[in-house]
């Protein structure tokens, strides 16, 4: 059956008792002569330094081909079936050229096939022999009748592949059609397009001088494109033209290279269309050649995206410029971010450019008045605008935020909103209380044009009771430094204290912000570890952070992170070792063979984790659980070592056993030995556990259970290891021990 659309079978015109009732074709006596007299060979073929040998005929197929009726007939037959005497052709391809069909009858395996010759089930030594053969006549049928450049095998060939490319072409213009429809009501260009391009939406210019020892005092400028006075100028230095007040960068003829591109620009055009308008995104860049002295320029611009909106509506149909299906380079739809495939791996932040300024105050009395892209465009001066309305579209504060004034935090939400959950706090509130601040911080983070971190340190304010300088909050910003990375210090000291203190240690130590406060931060932890005076300025502010580090760092056998990770643990989870201490009594238990310790402190687990190299150190959730009482870690030991890791295990109050993991967050042969003694662990514990332990016990179960069923319904999986791609849910069940 022939395929009209690929991937889809519709009824053939031909009728496929008509064609085989065909007079048939058989071999003649030169072709049955032809393939006695030729001989299966072996044969070698080279591929550079390397060779393989093959067998193959000389002649690997024979055609015959007729016209009956209308109908092209072609046969072919395959010198093996041939040699033994047969007379009937291996496939007969039925051709009408009229309706653009043709079908193949395979005689060997007695069916009908839709495959083109190159695709058909040749033997192998078929398509390794060197010559198809065909008589003048059938050569003549071939190409008189299918109008094609070649006759025989060949003509054929190209026959069918101009018919699936024309069946793959009508099929993908009922895709294509809508779109061209809908991007036909793009309007053309504005007149002074180009000139706009080349003067504004390309914002770099040079101006180009001569060298001489005298120094040089005119230069021509690009945007002026006149010759203009200078003094001094240096290569590669930036500077304004004299004349048009331009930014401009100093370029010596004699060191410039032949080429002289400028930066890559973006540029939007946005134009009244039939439904509503549309934002088109082109790029584009000058180039300055030595032939004239770099005087003229030559522009490329390409119009790359291209996003439909209706009227005061910001979700918009978008077209990219982009490859079709490995056939061409066309307008096609887009739902990423995207556009041009160079860019697919980079995020959007960067597309930000200049907007022609002659369509706007229409669009901006109509469909776009209430958009507050007006108001954006003269904040942030370039900008990407279809970007900033898709923003607005989920998240309808960013017009506020404009309208505002508040370019830092405009520039900081458009490049990342997750922010907005928590402003949804205060519904129909005021912007300065929906930010969480009053009219006066308002006014600084407008006058400082601060962004989401300078608006953290204006909340901030509230929670220390006193006004931070300006400068204060520009200089942690400027160093990355949140309110949140000084919570170690615990108000010890104000943010001026923090910030002169990190400017001298910085300075004396050479070490930047961020190492500096690792450190401090670090050195507190072990000071707190070691039960130092923490309130004392001679412990928190010590005169050198660095030094002092490392001197505590003897008092540890563990590497430095260890002693400050267990002391930011005991911070948030400060239960978890008065916790190991009562229960200590209850769940220790020993017999010639095993033991069960109880941790006596934080680092012991820590420990335990990196010599096994699982999680149970690193992992949040395990703290949770102790703080809450909702499960224990526990250290399996053979008793003969007793202080050597052997499992870990978490333990629930009434005993039942989560899991019990070993070296690598496995699981070994030798647990099978140990799981007598834990049962009889369980059982001797059970007399020993209160009714608020059993109390616990249940509420520890529904947690467990609630946790299997979100494992359940998420179908998490095993990343990594000998269990990689093994539901995570199947490896707790097997490893569960319920107390009896």
């Amino acid at each position: 059956m022939v395929q009209r659309g690929l991937g889809s079978e519709v009824g053939t015109l031909m009728k496929k008792k008509e064609l085989l009732g065909l007079p048939a074709l058989r071999a003649t006596k030169k072709i049955l002569s032809l393939a006695m007299a030729d001989k299966l060979m072996m044969r070698k073929r080279y591929y550079g330094l390397y060779s393989y040998e093959y067998q193959g005929y000389e002649r690997g197929r024979y055609i015959r081909s007729r016209i009956f009726n209308g109908i092209l007939k072609v046969s072919i037959f395959l010198p093996e079936h041939l040699r033994m005497g047969t007379k009937e052709p291996a496939f007969e391809i039925f051709v009408d050229a009229g309706k653009e069909q043709f079908l193949t009858y395979d005689r060997v395996g007695n069916r009908w096939l839709t495959a083109k010759l190159d695709c058909l089930p040749w033997p192998r030594y078929v398509l390794n022999s060197t010559e198809i053969w065909s008589g003048k006549a059938s050569y003549r049928h071939i190409k008189e009748y299918l109008g094609g450049q070649r006759g025989g095998y060949e003509g054929l060939l190209d026959y069918q592949l101009k018919v699936r490319k024309d069946e793959l072409t009508q099929r993908y213009r009922r895709e294509t059609d809508p779109w061209d429809a809908d991007l036909s009501q793009m309007p053309a260009e504005p007149k002074d397009w180009d000139r706009w391009c080349r003067k504004v939406g390309i914002p770099e210019n040079y101006i180009f001088y001569q060298y001489t020892r005298k120094g040089a005092d005119t230069g021509y400028c690009t945007y002026c494109e006149k010759d203009v006075p200078i003094r001094k100028p240096r290569h590669n230095q930036s500077g304004r033209c004299p004349c048009c007040g331009r930014p401009v960068t100093y370029k010596s003829i004699g060191k410039s290279s032949y080429n002289v591109w400028t930066e890559t620009a973006f540029m939007y055009l946005i134009q009244r269309c039939r439904d509503g308008f549309v934002i088109r995104q082109f790029s584009g860049a000058r180039s300055y050649t030595k032939t004239d002295g770099y005087r003229h320029c030559t522009m490329s611009i390409t119009e790359r995206r291209r996003a439909i909106y209706s009227p005061n509506n910001w979700k918009g149909r978008v077209y990219c410029w982009d490859d079709y299906r490995n056939r061409e380079t066309r307008w096609i739809p887009s739902n990423r971010v995207y556009s041009y495939s160079y860019w697919r791996n980079y995020w959007h932040q960067g597309w930000e450019g200049a907007i022609y300024g002659k369509t706007l105050p229409t669009l901006f009395a109509k469909e776009l008045k209430y958009s507050g892209l007006r108001e954006a465009i003269h904040l942030l001066h370039k900008i990407d605008p279809e970007h900033y309305l898709r923003t607005l579209n989920t998240r309808p504060i960013l017009e506020q935020l404009v309208k505002a004034g508040l370019g830092g935090l405009v520039k900081d939400f458009m490049r990342d909103a997750s922010e907005y959950e928590e402003l949804r706090m205060f519904p129909g509130a005021g912007l300065a209380k929906t930010l969480g601040i009053n009219a006066q911080e308002m006014k600084r983070l407008r006058q400082s044009q601060g962004g989401w971190d300078c608006l953290n340190w204006l909340r901030y304010e509230k929670t220390v009771d006193r006004e931070i300088p300006n400068h204060i909050i520009t200089w942690f910003c400027e160093q990355k430094v949140e309110p949140k990375d000084l919570n170690f210090l615990r108000g010890r000291m104000s943010p001026v204290q923090v910030c002169n203190y990190l400017r001298r240690q910085m300075r004396e130590l050479r070490m930047e912000c961020d190492q500096v406060l690792t450190t401090w931060d670090d050195y507190l932890a072990m000071a707190s570890r070691l039960k130092l005076n923490m309130d004392s300025p001679a412990v928190y502010r010590v005169k050198n952070v660095k030094k002092r580090h490392d001197e505590l760092l003897k008092f540890f056998h563990h590497d430095a992170g260890m002693a400050g990770r267990a002391g930011n643990v005991l911070k948030k989870y400060p239960h978890i070792e008065e916790i190991f201490e009562e229960i200590r009594p209850k769940y220790e238990y020993a017999d010639p063979q095993y033991a069960i310790l109880v941790p006596n402190r934080i680092e012991e687990i820590m420990t335990e984790g990196m010599v096994l190299s699982h999680c149970v150190g690193n992992v949040e959730r395990y703290w949770e659980r102790i703080e809450r009482r909702e499960s224990y870690v526990l250290f399996l030991r053979r008793t003969e070592e007793v202080d050597k890791p052997y499992y870990t295990l978490e333990v629930e109050p009434n005993g039942t056993i989560r899991q019990k993991r070993t070296l690598g967050d496995n699981q070994l042969e030798d647990i099978k030995d140990a799981s007598g003694f834990l049962r009889k662990w369980q059982k001797s514990i059970a007399k020993r556990l209160t009714a608020g332990d059993l109390a616990l016990a249940k509420v520890s179960k529904i947690l467990r259970m609630k946790e299997f069923e979100e494992l359940r319904e998420n179908q998490v999986t095993i990343p990594t290891g000998k269990l990689a791609g093994t539901p995570l849910l199947t490896v707790l069940q097997a490893d569960l021990m319920e107390a009896a």
